[in-house]
């Protein structure tokens, strides 16, 4: 589902120039360019990006510009490096500490081969007391090392090594940390769209989309786009069964959409295409048909909209000028608390007294409880269910 054209990269160029801030001298105009660019091509992929496929792209991101000096101080250790992707262990004699898991053993005992870390695996045997509390500790990543190796804090990409070690588990938090830390603004790239709902990110891809680019919506469990496109046709004045229509791809219906696209590049109007993946041999003469629709030039206010579950079958050229959108909740309680919070609109919440408020955070809060426990699957529970976007709203 991933793929992207250099007609949607230039036209996502283009409006990362437009909004560089502005400055007088070449060297501060360029950096403008670059941080915008950046920016804007992050956010644009990150969009159709599942959610467990960010912190990996975010991650890509971050180390290739530290690998060609763009960010950092320019020490960059390749071993080091190749050490955190993979993991590698090392059969080493029998451990010496009960607390310690054999596989932490491993890891420390292969990380100590690299020369900064030779002394780590006696330091840890020496003070083991003190190397146990931090190794049990909630956030180890956020606490201080034993001895000498505390100041590992100033080089946060060394200290990861030793959390990938051994405590793997709060590697992704660690990862989330030093991003923020390394990278220009990280704040921003990490809580990418966290304070947009749905309708907020949709309206902005409406601004980017053209008549040429179609907005492609990858589904997940309990997401209605539908729902959300039907508020924003209605407030930019199109017309549901009249300017704005909304087909249902199956056996034929390939003849009604067709009409239905034919209308719409003559005059003006939206249509959305659902679960598209029903019919992958009639996407080739849609593909055939928006580039005829681009060549010949269409309406200024058509649009195309299409959906479909993620799927092997969808041609190369449909996906890559597609602005895509995924609407899967996001990882991490706080983010989706977040996003629960920020679905309601703000003037509904500021509309509402202090006891409403007080039942819809918490609402929110139990919401959010319930997508991180969906890592348990049906544990606690008499199966396993979706909790998504909408038993919120229903609830509230």
């Amino acid at each position: 589902m991933y793929q992207y054209s250099l007609d949607s990269f230039v036209t996502f160029f283009e409006k990362s120039v437009r909004k560089a801030d502005k400055k007088d001298l070449l060297k501060e105009r360029v950096e403008s360019l670059r941080n915008s660019l950046r920016m804007t091509i992050f956010t644009w992929v990150s969009r159709g990006l599942f959610e467990r496929h960010k912190l990996i792209f975010l991650s890509q991101l971050t180390f290739n510009l530290l690998k060609r000096s763009v960010i950092g101080d320019g020490d960059w250790n390749e071993d080091q490096f190749q050490f955190l992707l993979r993991g590698p262990t090392k059969a080493a004699e029998q451990k010496p500490l009960e607390w310690l898991p054999p596989s932490a053993w491993s890891s420390i005992t292969s990380l100590a081969e690299l020369d900064e870390f030779a002394k780590l695996t006696s330091d840890l045997v020496e003070a083991a007391p003190r190397f146990r509390e931090w190794f049990n500790s909630i956030t180890p990543e956020n606490e201080k090392l034993p001895l000498d190796w505390a100041s590992l804090d100033r080089t946060p990409f060394k200290k990861m090594l030793i959390v990938r070690c051994l405590r793997p588990d709060r590697m992704t938090a660690a990862l989330t940390t030093f991003i923020r830390r390394t990278l220009p603004s990280g704040s921003s790239y990490v809580d990418c769209d966290s304070t947009l709902n749905n309708l907020e990110i949709l309206d902005q891809c409406l601004v980017d989309s053209t008549p040429r680019t179609p907005i492609y919506f990858i589904l997940s469990p309990g997401a209605n786009v539908v729902a959300d496109l039907d508020v924003m046709a209605m407030k930019y004045g199109f017309q549901k069964g009249v300017s704005y229509h909304n087909v249902s791809m199956g056996q034929g219906q390939d003849v009604v959409a067709m009409s239905c696209l034919e209308t719409a590049h003559r005059n003006g109007h939206w249509v959305i295409l659902n679960n598209v993946h029903l019919m992958p041999k009639w996407l080739v003469e849609l593909e055939k048909k928006l580039d005829e629709y681009a060549s010949e030039g269409s309406h200024e206010k058509f649009r195309v909209f299409l959906t479909s579950d993620p799927s092997n079958s969808i041609p190369i050229g449909i996906l890559s000028r597609c602005i895509k959108l995924t609407n899967e909740p996001p990882t991490g309680l706080k983010a989706n608390l977040k996003r629960a919070w920020c679905f309601f609109p703000k003037e509904h919440i500021d509309d509402a007294d202090s006891k409403s408020k007080s039942i819809l955070f918490g609402l929110c809060h139990f919401h959010s409880i319930m997508m991180e426990r969906k890592m348990f699957g049906p544990m606690g529970f008499n199966m396993k269910y979706p909790f998504s976007i909408g038993d919120l709203r229903d609830s509230a």
